[in-house]
């Protein structure tokens, strides 16, 4: 804070010496003015001395006017100390709360990148989820006309195995004829013995039919089996892929909900930043003309003018330390938060990638299997080893 000495008569005819610093032309006014006073009379002991060895001013009055003049001009010296002491601390106070919302403006300026930057990585974030969500869709359309055709399969397979249900109903019946047939031939004459021959070897084809239907049934009903297995399997990784989708949807709304907030105290940061720059020049221009006199009237509260401005630059670095401490760690919990957030997606799409790389390791088998099965007997299943089993341990895997 800047001070001027000032030389000015009181009303009892005496001057107040103060020393000041920091006017460009204060040691040439000084020396003209000592030029001055050393033709008017002579140079006294105190001008030498230094500012803390020099003595009081000495006031030589007339002992009848002393009590008139002393009364009034202590009250004078009192009420303008007690106004310059006002005058000092309301400046202060002033100087301090400009500087306090200058903080508080870069602040939030820099508060206002970081939220910028923090929303872009945002969208990133969420653009890469969208399209892992496709993907995840993509595979499940696959999954679920898998399960289509398994379904499809299953319903061939059990309509034929109530085909051959029927067909071996029907042997049965035609075995039970065919032997009361024989019993009954078997009593007549020798000239049947032949049809009776012819008989009993349709006879033994019937029962090698009937066993390797017996043997094609339970191979059927493992495949059902396994069919049933994996149709169970697939059916929980559907389940678990939707609520997986359910917890991405619930953080895309989380995530859009904080950006909505981020840009609501961005406008109020701004909104506020405006109103309190445009007092802030208001008011530059209302106390350009009271600083100017202020700094005229400040001559005896140096000290308290020097201790105000030591307590309001300790109070002033105490307010930036705090709040860039505060700034500070708000900023690394965002940026944990983030890369905690990247981490899951990072582990969500490594899941992602394993499962489409093993429905594609699938599908490839299918194809070969396809491809290498041979041809079988149209009235019978085929062989337990041309059965594609592979889609259950795939799926398993």
């Amino acid at each position: 804070m800047e001070s001027v000495t000032s030389h000015r008569k009181r009303p009892n005819g005496y001057r107040h010496h103060h020393s000041s610093h920091d006017f460009p032309n204060y040691d040439r006014h000084k020396s003209s003015h000592k030029r001055r006073r050393h033709k008017s009379r002579s140079r006294s002991l105190s001008g030498s001395l230094s500012g803390q060895e020099r003595k009081q001013p000495v006031v030589y009055m007339n002992p009848a006017f002393q009590q008139v003049y002393g009364s009034t001009s202590m009250l004078a010296t009192q009420s303008e100390v007690e106004m310059r002491s006002t005058l000092v601390n309301q400046l202060s106070a002033c100087e301090q709360r400009i500087s306090s919302l200058e903080s508080e403006l870069r602040a939030a300026q820099l508060a206002r990148g970081r939220a910028e930057q923090a929303v872009f990585e945002v969208n990133a974030e969420k653009l890469r989820i969208e399209s892992h969500n496709s993907e995840i869709v993509q595979v499940m359309k696959t999954l679920e006309r898998a399960v289509e055709a398994l379904q499809k399969q299953l319903k061939g397979i059990t309509d034929e195995s109530e085909r051959r249900q029927l067909e071996f109903e029907s042997i049965e019946k035609n075995l039970a004829l065919s032997r009361e047939q024989n019993n009954f031939l078997s009593e007549r004459n020798v000239k049947l013995v032949k049809k009776c021959e012819d008989l009993a070897t349709e006879n033994k084809a019937i029962l090698n039919r009937r066993d390797e239907s017996a043997r094609e049934l339970s191979d059927m009903r493992s495949r059902i089996e396994a069919l049933q297995s994996e149709l169970r399997s697939r059916a929980d990784d559907n389940r678990k892929l939707n609520i997986e989708m359910r917890g991405f949807e619930e953080k895309e709304r989380s995530w859009k909900k904080e950006k909505a907030d981020l840009e609501k105290r961005i406008e109020i940061k701004d909104a506020v930043a405006t109103a309190e720059r445009k007092n802030n020049d208001e008011w530059k221009k209302r106390h350009l003309a009271e600083k100017a006199e202020l700094e005229r009237k400040v001559k005896l509260a140096e000290p308290e003018i020097n201790r105000a401005l030591s307590a309001v630059t300790e109070s002033i670095k105490k307010a930036v330390e705090d709040i860039r401490a505060f700034y500070e760690q708000k900023l690394s919990y965002l940026l944990d938060e983030l890369e905690a957030i990247k981490k899951k997606c990072s582990i969500k799409e490594a899941d992602y990638t394993s499962t489409a790389s093993s429905s594609n390791q699938r599908l490839d088998l299918e194809k070969c299997g396809h491809d290498t099965e041979v041809d079988y007997r149209p009235s019978s299943a085929p062989p337990a080893s041309l059965v594609p089993s592979n889609h259950i341990t795939t799926s398993k895997s």
